[in-house]
């Protein structure tokens, strides 16, 4: 028998989830509040326990990744930028090498080091968000340079006093690829956990609609079928501050220190890692749409759907081949 549960999965999307053979009973849905936001995890042939298990893997890393905390071991390693090197665990050490390796791919288009904007003088999400000033923005963007983190053995290290990690880019994706991790080692087949923008889903055929970010509802929707699909959104209604009408967005281009301008949203899905494909929506938001296309033509394994300012879309053949019945609404 066929079953159909219809969730609200925040403003990015509205998923309808089938599973052959199913009934209420088998189904698990429990949403918590982690890493700022609402995650949510779905699970057929489990228990509340392995939910709870998946939870708790999210919430282990938010207190490893978060820069809200202070005594997070992100926040560690910017307190001692300059002065010296900290020990990271080895989800700490994970992820920020996958970040650098996003860093390298996309030329620096992504790059974990730009708390020193984000967080030390824009400083989004926190109740003292401002625009900085063009020496504020000039001064701070001198201390975004990855190449300047460096990991050896399990220390972390970023080299000039003032630097500042900031993962927003890649943490929720990461944390989204662990606790599916997690269900599948206790051996959960098919569900899906979302955290804001970033979902994996796996053996669950799942409609997601794509928000319209210049209005309401949906402007997309696909199915993943049944196999398992990391899906990121990248959106510049996020984390807005917005003196006079004009806002000023977490996405911003490190070598300008200013927010990324030609897309409204950018959702990538790979066949693949969660934490890459959260940071490959926020790598091509900021490249702009010309080194984007360039980009996506070096990495034909990226599906991309990108909605433009004033209701215009972009998507390639590559995230046809990876979803079922998509259409633009």
């Amino acid at each position: 028998m066929m079953r159909s549960y219809v969730l609200g999965i925040l403003a990015f999307c509205l998923m309808t989830i089938s599973a052959a053979g199913s009934s209420p009973e088998a189904v698990v849905y429990r949403v918590q509040y982690h890493m700022g936001t609402y995650a949510r995890v779905l699970i057929y042939g489990g228990t509340n326990a392995d939910a709870d298990a998946a939870f708790l893997k999210i919430k282990e890393l938010d207190a490893l990744l978060s820069d809200y905390d202070t005594d997070s071991q992100v926040s560690e390693i910017s307190r001692m930028a300059g002065k010296r090197p900290v020990a990271a665990s080895p989800d700490v050490l994970e992820v920020l090498g996958e970040a650098l390796y996003v860093a390298g791919e996309t030329g620096g288009a992504f790059d974990p080091t730009i708390g020193a904007l984000t967080i030390g003088v824009y400083r989004f999400g926190r109740d003292s968000g401002r625009v900085p000033g063009d020496e504020e923005i000039r001064n701070a963007k001198s201390l975004v340079d990855y190449r300047k983190l460096r990991i050896q053995g399990d220390e972390v290290y970023l080299g000039r006093e003032g630097m500042m990690l900031d993962l927003g880019g890649i943490g929720k994706g990461y944390a989204v690829e662990k606790a599916v991790r997690v269900l599948r080692q206790r051996g959960v087949e098919s569900g899906m956990v979302s955290l804001s923008g970033d979902i994996k889903v796996f053996g669950a055929d799942i409609e997601i609609g794509v928000r319209n970010p210049g209005g309401e509802g949906s402007i997309a929707s696909f199915h993943t079928g049944a196999g398992e699909l990391a899906i990121s959104t990248s959106g510049g209604y996020e984390r807005v501050i917005d003196p006079l009408g004009k806002s000023y967005h977490h996405l911003l281009v490190p070598s300008t220190g200013m927010p990324g301008r030609d897309f409204l949203s950018v959702t990538v899905i790979l066949d693949g890692d969660s934490a890459l494909a959260d940071a490959y929506a926020t790598s091509l938001f900021v490249m702009g749409m010309d080194k984007s296309v360039e980009f996506l033509a070096k990495h034909p394994e990226i599906g991309v759907f990108a909605v433009l300012p004033g209701g215009g879309i972009y998507y390639n053949d590559r995230l046809k081949s990876l979803v079922r019945r998509f259409k633009t609404l």
